[in-house]
């Protein structure tokens, strides 16, 4: 067994701050439903300017849903570094690494998961990771710039050379 690549990572605050923004505010499906709600808000005062009257609901329910979203966002936040200090007494740590045949994270809590590429459903990057979600919602976290063996460009040309689709 080959170690085409490897990584490692602490999974401090800044961390899952990105991985949680990306999940709260850059996925597509809420990209499109907050640009309906911006839309409906913004038809909604054009209304209330042109024909002076207005439907209310609009107004009540559309700032309501945009502050659940950074309250849930804000919640997941405390809520991972809250169990980190509470279980392990300290911010997590994991190695990985990636062979031709599969993916495998160690954590320092002792937690050894292995995913298998027909396993992985979606692979995504944001400004500093690639996430790997697998068929069975677990994420498995690449900090870019944390390679020890290899590189992040050319573990995307490997993920896209398996035939994994990554946006």
């Amino acid at each position: 067994m080959e170690v085409l690549f490897e990584n490692s990572y602490t999974r401090d605050e800044k961390l899952i701050k990105e991985i949680y923004s990306y999940e709260y505010f850059r996925r597509k499906l809420l990209i499109i439903f907050d640009i309906v709600m911006i839309l409906c808000l913004l038809s909604n005062i054009l209304i209330l300017v042109v024909e002076k009257k207005c439907y209310w609901g609009v107004f009540i329910l559309a700032p309501l849903y945009f502050f659940y979203k950074f309250f849930c966002y804000w919640r997941q936040v405390r809520i991972i570094i809250k169990r980190d200090q509470e279980v392990h007494g300290k911010e997590i740590s994991v190695e990985t690494i990636v062979t031709n045949e599969y993916i495998q994270n160690t954590a320092s809590t002792g937690t050894v998961n292995k995913l298998e590429y027909e396993n992985i459903r979606n692979v995504v990057q944001t400004n500093n990771l690639i996430l790997l979600r697998s068929k069975a919602n677990l994420i498995y976290i690449f900090q870019k710039d944390a390679f020890t063996i290899g590189n992040a460009e050319d573990f995307i040309k490997f993920l896209k050379d398996k035939g994994i689709k990554v946006k």
